[in-house]
């Protein structure tokens, strides 16, 4: 009887494990580099401390993911900001040539780095929904960046941000 209880266990336990595989339920990695400038930007200048403001904005621009692939990349956001430094908050979403679509929601901070001039950032977030191949897609992103133009009527605040991400999507 305990030879039969042990390979019954043993057999739903190999079971099981092999449903989970089979559902897809493991983690795929998705990295790539987004580069991006402002294409609006509004300010308010709070009058408690000096060089304290409050930000709302979008960014555009384009992720190129490591396999070659390319997606439009879209960002809003808010920022609170004393003198160039502070958190952001907002929401991006990726619309790839298939026409697929990841929605993300994300945080981050933002400052100056000592011995330099631009911003550099750092944040984390979560996807939110997906359509297309993406549909049902769950998982973390964190990314780093900085900028390489300032934000002006020209340069536009150009900006580059390293993404990398773990993701599943469910079984089909």
């Amino acid at each position: 009887m305990k030879v039969f209880n042990k390979s019954f266990v043993f057999g739903v336990t190999i079971l099981f494990a092999l449903g989970i595989l089979s559902n897809g339920a493991w983690a795929e990695e998705m990295t790539f580099t987004i580069d991006s400038y402002v294409t609006k930007m509004e300010m308010i200048p709070l009058a408690d401390a000096e060089g304290h403001a409050l930000l709302l904005g979008e960014r555009r621009g384009v992720a190129n993911f490591e396999d070659g692939t390319a997606a439009v990349y879209h960002t809003s956001f808010t920022c609170d900001l004393s003198n160039g430094a502070g958190p952001c908050e907002g929401y991006s979403d990726l619309t790839f040539m298939d026409k697929s679509q990841t929605f993300s929601k994300w945080k981050l901070n933002v400052g100056i780095p000592e011995g330099k001039q631009l911003p550099a950032l750092k944040g984390t977030g979560n996807f939110i929904r997906g359509t297309g191949k993406y549909e049902g897609i769950e998982g973390s992103i964190s990314f780093s960046g900085y900028y390489i133009t300032p934000y002006n009527e020209v340069t536009k605040g150009d900006q580059v941000v390293k993404v990398e991400s773990s993701y599943k999507l469910p079984a089909k």
